[in-house]
């Protein structure tokens, strides 16, 4: 266990030479170092995960989601609001999980955590852009445990490294959701019954390789 003073140091380091860092640590610990670090940091099972700052790429597309995003939500008669990574989302489950989507929809007024302004426990739509050294994490991981949120209503995972686009929205039956994939720029995801354009997803985006 790394010694809670000393935790920041040592997720730094080893950011250094790793995409991806998870340390084992209490929720107290992840509490001593989630504010006082500029970039995502999360909380699973009893451990840090982490990765460094955001790709150009990563920050383009998460911007482009905002901005359409917005352009669905609005004039829809019901109080929305659309927030970046640096509001959290808590887990209702025993042993905390704490986690900070890329893009997050909130419907009506939030419901935060006890004693927090910045946690929320009640988001409506998620979205994760993912990367090489979070995927697994994302998409095996933490959508268990976004589907335990009784107020979430769809997630979307995008891959800014090649044309692939990923739903989950929930059906009638709150156990139950159903999954969508998308690899051609052609086709449209549906988000509140409006078709978003996967080349507007990734206009602009240049692709390694």
């Amino acid at each position: 266990m790394v010694i809670t003073r000393n935790l920041k140091e040592e997720i730094i380091k080893q950011l250094k030479t790793k995409g991806l860092v998870r340390i084992p640590a209490s929720e107290e610990d992840y509490f001593s170092v989630v504010y006082d670090i500029p970039f995502k940091v999360e909380y699973h099972e009893n451990e840090i995960v982490t990765i460094g700052l955001a790709s150009y790429e990563h920050e383009k597309i998460t911007a482009k989601l905002i901005i359409l995003l917005s352009q669905i939500f609005k004039g829809k008669g019901v109080d929305y609001d659309i927030l970046a990574s640096n509001s959290g989302v808590q887990i209702p489950k025993f042993e905390g999980g704490y986690y900070m989507p890329d893009v997050l929809v909130m419907r009506d007024e939030p419901i935060f955590k006890a004693n927090s302004n910045c946690i929320i426990t009640n988001p409506y739509l998620i979205v994760e852009i993912l990367s090489p050294s979070t995927k697994n994490f994302d998409l095996s991981e933490k959508l268990p445990e976004y589907k335990l949120l009784d107020s979430l209503h769809q997630v979307i995972y995008i891959n800014p490294k090649k044309v692939n686009v990923s739903t989950y929205t929930r059906t009638e039956n709150p156990n139950a959701w159903i999954n969508q994939d998308f690899y051609g720029l052609e086709e449209s995801i549906v988000v509140e019954g409006v078709n978003i354009s996967l080349s507007d997803i990734y206009r602009k985006i240049k692709f390694e390789g």
